[in-house]
């Protein structure tokens, strides 16, 4: 079984969905959304063993907005390419809001699974919730 595939204390995915509820294709996919998920709630040097996991501290992102986008741009890669083997060609792109005042960042992660088949995330980040990754469909 995959790491990560299910939550090891209801055996469940983080959505609430049970294993038995889904094809083995889209376990995969929630396995590997449930990973991310972790892993951008996460903030580096958490995890004393692996001091690369994680994100930056996103309060101090929030700080130094815009300027800091970009370089959490490019902290969500590294750690896809790095932490999250069963993706690859992981592209990783700002989706601007069109609200200005807005406390929220959204990234859409672009990559492939070791078959070919292509996959498309949505990462928000807000100043005072969890983040979350959700498959991501172009608007429209």
């Amino acid at each position: 079984m995959e790491a990560g595939l299910i939550d090891v204390l209801n055996g469940r995915f983080l959505n609430g969905m049970e294993l038995e509820e889904v094809d083995a294709d889209e376990q995969r996919k929630l396995s590997i959304m449930d990973n991310l998920t972790r892993m951008f709630n996460s903030r580096r040097g958490s995890i004393a063993h692996l001091p690369d996991y994680g994100l930056p501290d996103i309060t101090q992102v929030y700080r130094e907005l815009p300027y800091s986008v970009e370089g959490l741009r490019k902290a969500i890669k590294e750690g896809v390419e790095k932490y999250e083997p069963r993706l690859r060609r992981v592209r990783v792109d700002h989706y601007k809001d069109d609200n200005p005042y807005s406390m929220r960042i959204t990234f859409i992660l672009s990559a492939e699974l070791l078959k070919g088949q292509k996959v498309q995330f949505q990462t928000t980040f807000t100043s005072n919730e969890l983040t979350e990754v959700r498959a991501w469909r172009r608007p429209g």
